[in-house]
């Protein structure tokens, strides 16, 4: 025994030797760091296209106790809304009911005690849900809206899923349920953040009611070549016999038919049009499963990829990057990718760029106020709440001072202001305006 932990202590040693000299090769290299983004930047660093459950998976988990206590979790060791996804896709769900619920008494629903909350930044359909987790659905309730699973956690045979927009909701039948297998998964979470959900302009909002501090990184990035995309969505053309045109620092390629492709060199993002066929989607469930098969034709969607935003008027959804369980901003001024179902032809928008490699980071995050001192700081500073829609917590896409290959994310607020997301920062440096701006 004693030479069993000898050697164990050893080896640990030695593993910890080593990562620090990686780590100070890493940062103390700038030939290496310097260099052009396509030189360590190949598309054999990129994941294979996900799956449409990976994709439309919950992105955070909130839990609370017997007293109500509610708190964000997290397991930077394992990824715990896969381990839920795999649990819940064992389970028997049926027969959805509606149920009597209304704006006076949806938050006592939301913010029941022992229960477990799996909650997506926008609503999705029902049919979505049971391809993702693996259930039957009837027809008549393929298109039931929700963005948030409640599941009571001590003994249950009934789940809630609830649509914050419209503070209405539906109940469905469990069977097959395994809840201490969910308890324990929850009770490994290495990140436990207090929050309550209140009414904010009439609608659900998650506060974090102490002061945050969540891990900052840094991240080596991957680069796509633009031509590799030239050739897969404009039919496997060659780009040297395509119509081109230059022009500053965008240059556009034509197939002569219905298809466009546009390169944004200045911010690494492309447009595409397609209008060679119609585009029939007209239920949510159409279009979100239109927005999956569109993403899909980039070829190599990263794994850290979720959907994040749906707006059924000009039929769009959005994705964006997530680091543990936070959304990633200011990436592109729309996200990660943009899918657009008109009825005349899909319009895709996406960046170059995807994140790859964690990298030690060079200093630690400076901790947040509580969001009800983030909200006081902002109507002190002139900000009329009630042009305020949305926040979030999430992490600031920002180059890196001393290297072009990689991206450091900095933790902080993001407010949809004037239907534009800013950061608590932006937003403090700046005076505010009444103008209306453009999601992003």
């Amino acid at each position: 025994m004693k030479i069993s932990h000898l050697l164990l202590k050893i080896s640990l040693m030695a593993m910890i030797a080593v990562s620090l000299v990686l780590s100070w090769l890493i940062w103390t290299n700038n030939a290496r760091f310097q260099r052009n983004t396509t030189d360590v930047m190949t598309p054999k660093m990129q994941t294979e296209t996900k799956n449409v459950e990976e994709v439309y998976l919950p992105t955070q988990i909130i839990t609370s106790n017997a007293n109500g206590e509610q708190y964000v979790v997290y397991n930077n060791k394992e990824n715990l809304i896969d381990a839920m996804h795999k649990q819940i896709s064992q389970w028997q769900l049926s027969d959805p009911h509606k149920m009597t619920i209304n704006s006076k008494n949806y938050l006592t629903t939301v913010n029941q005690s022992s229960a477990l909350s799996l909650v997506y930044p926008r609503n999705i359909t029902y049919s979505i849900f049971a391809k993702t987790f693996k259930q039957k659905v009837a027809k008549a309730d393929r298109q039931r809206l929700f963005n948030r699973i409640i599941i009571p956690t001590k003994h249950s045979s009934v789940a809630y899923f609830l649509d914050d927009q419209h503070k209405t909701g539906f109940s469905v039948k469990v069977k097959k349920e395994n809840l201490a297998a969910l308890r324990a998964r929850l009770n490994d979470a290495t990140m436990r953040l207090p929050v309550t959900e209140k009414l904010f302009n009439n609608q659900p909002q998650l506060y974090y009611t102490s002061a945050v501090q969540v891990t900052q990184y840094s991240y080596l990035v991957s680069k796509q070549n633009p031509t590799d995309f030239v050739t897969s969505l404009l039919s496997g053309s060659d780009p040297s016999a395509l119509e081109t045109k230059e022009q500053g620092h965008i240059t556009t390629y034509n197939d002569g038919t219905y298809k466009s492709l546009q390169v944004d060199h200045q911010n690494a993002t492309i447009e595409f049009e397609d209008y060679s066929s119609d585009v029939l989607a007209a239920t949510p469930t159409a279009i979100l499963n239109g927005g999956y098969k569109t993403l899909a034709k980039i070829g190599n969607a990263p794994g850290n990829m979720r959907y994040f935003d749906y707006e059924h008027k000009t039929r769009t959804v959005i994705y964006r990057s997530y680091v543990e369980g936070l959304p990633v901003f200011n990436q592109t001024d729309f996200g990660a990718v943009k899918v657009q179902l008109l009825s005349t032809g899909v319009k895709l928008n996406f960046s170059v760029y995807t994140l790859q490699v964690p990298l030690p980071a060079d200093s630690t995050a400076t901790p947040l106020p509580t969001t009800q001192t983030a909200l006081d700081n902002l109507a002190a500073a002139g900000y009329d709440m009630h042009d305020i829609s949305s926040f979030k917590l999430g992490y600031h896409w920002s180059v890196n001072s001393s290297s072009a290959s990689v991206i450091d994310l900095t933790p902080t607020y993001y407010f949809k202001y004037n239907g534009k997301w800013q950061s608590y920062e932006q937003l403090l440096n700046t005076t505010p305006s009444t103008d209306e701006g453009s999601a992003s």
